[in-house]
């Protein structure tokens, strides 16, 4: 989904307060799971979530789908097992005690069916009593209407990025234009586009993806706006 933008991925989100995150995290899956000690992160992207909850859950892995979030990823964890697959398909052959899916990635899913493919797959590798965190995507009731514009400049070192995204709602898509204008020291200026389209998936799809794989979710505060988590105990 990054694949012409990877190299400035954690730049562009540096405003994301991962430590405080990685915290609300840590209570609520020991809340549930107190002694839980593995963790996989599906859609781990640069591995920045991972990096911070490895000092919970000593033994993490990851999966996603991006091969360049995925390469910047094993630089920051080279001891870490990451995997390139689709979450709607992948197989481990292990179980983890938590299977999180955070920052929306689920909302890049197409349809229902594949909401369930995907949560299903997830379930599959829980160990027993073992915690599920899937972070949702905007409500569709939340979404604003119109055609939206956004931008953010960050800078770090030697490296600038700017993003400006033009959004808007197709249906029960949500499509974000995304136009990236970079500078670095040694090499000028590049200019990058990126068109990502996210479901509006409904708290009903939500539910019944987790009910179809066994699971009773529940639905807890979400650390982004206008969202929901998702979250089960496997029994």
């Amino acid at each position: 989904m990054f694949e012409r933008t990877p190299h400035v991925y954690d730049l562009v989100y540096s405003f994301k307060d991962y430590d405080a995150e990685a915290r609300d995290l840590v209570s609520l899956i020991r809340e549930r799971n107190p002694g839980a000690s593995s963790l996989l992160d599906v859609a781990c992207g640069t591995g920045k979530h991972l990096e911070l909850l490895r000092a919970e859950f000593p033994d993490v892995g990851g999966v996603d789908l991006d091969d360049g979030l995925l390469a910047i990823a094993r630089e920051r964890l080279p001891d870490v097992p990451l995997v390139n697959a689709d979450m709607r398909t992948f197989g481990l052959g292990r179980t983890f005690d938590v299977v999180t899916c955070l920052f929306s990635a689920v909302g890049y899913l197409r349809d229902a069916d594949e909401l369930a493919r995907a949560t299903g797959r997830m379930a599959a590798h829980l160990a027993p009593g073992g915690v599920l965190v899937v972070d949702g995507w905007v409500r569709p009731d939340a979404w604003w209407p119109g055609t939206n514009v956004t931008a953010l400049a960050e800078t770090a070192g030697d490296v600038a990025v700017s993003r400006v995204v033009r959004s808007w709602r197709d249906g029960e898509r949500t499509v974000l234009d995304m136009r990236y204008l970079i500078a670095t020291a040694d090499d000028g200026f590049e200019q990058e586009q990126e068109l990502h389209e996210l479901t509006l998936f409904t708290d009903e799809e939500y539910r019944a993806a987790f009910v179809a794989a066994s699971l009773t979710p529940e639905v807890v505060r979400s650390p982004m706006k206008d969202r929901d988590r998702y979250v089960a105990v496997a029994t």
